[in-house]
């Protein structure tokens, strides 16, 4: 799997300490190349490890389930935020080009839907209504009551629409996740 929080923060200081080294060292001198190489190999460390658990998190997912819908996330949108840390270490770009690949070599198929209102549509009726974060469960006039992510998850995949997809959106041979 990714890196946990832990790890991340253990490798960002892990980071910190070698890039400060780097930056004190003098130009040209021996001990700047040592430590250029140190932060170098760091990096590629993590980067691999970031990878593997990529590689680990989507071929999971592809062997569990046959038809895998995701929302079509804005990255280059979020990592202009408050939130660049989190959503570079997530490398959620790259978790998508993964599932999409490994899912097309499996013989399934991997839909990408359009995010905007996901957490605020119900998923039975179709009905839109504004909520704030704090609002953590999805309760609607035609009945449906249920935690807020796992309404947004049902909205994904009623608009993933495996139907043109080349399934039967009622009866798929396998599981299907969003």
């Amino acid at each position: 799997m990714p890196l946990s929080a832990n790890r991340t923060k253990n490798a960002a200081a892990a980071l910190r300490r070698r890039q400060r080294k780097l930056s004190r060292a003098k130009r040209g001198s021996r001990g700047r190349t040592i430590a250029r190489r140190s932060l170098a190999r760091l990096q590629a460390k993590l980067a691999a490890k970031r990878r593997d658990g990529l590689h680990k998190l989507s071929c999971d997912l592809t062997r569990r389930f046959s038809h895998l819908a995701l929302e079509d996330l804005n990255i280059k949108g979020m990592a202009g935020g408050l939130l660049a840390k989190a959503v570079h270490n997530a490398a959620w770009a790259m978790l998508a080009g993964m599932v999409r690949y490994k899912a097309e070599r499996a013989g399934g198929v991997a839909v990408f839907v359009d995010p905007r209102g996901t957490s605020r549509t119900c998923p039975a009726c179709g009905v839109v209504a504004a909520k704030t974060l704090a609002m953590r469960v999805h309760s609607c006039a035609c009945g449906c009551v249920l935690d807020r992510d796992v309404a947004a998850a049902r909205e994904i995949l009623r608009r993933a629409d495996f139907n043109r997809h080349g399934t039967c959106r009622g009866t798929p041979s396998q599981r299907v996740a969003a």
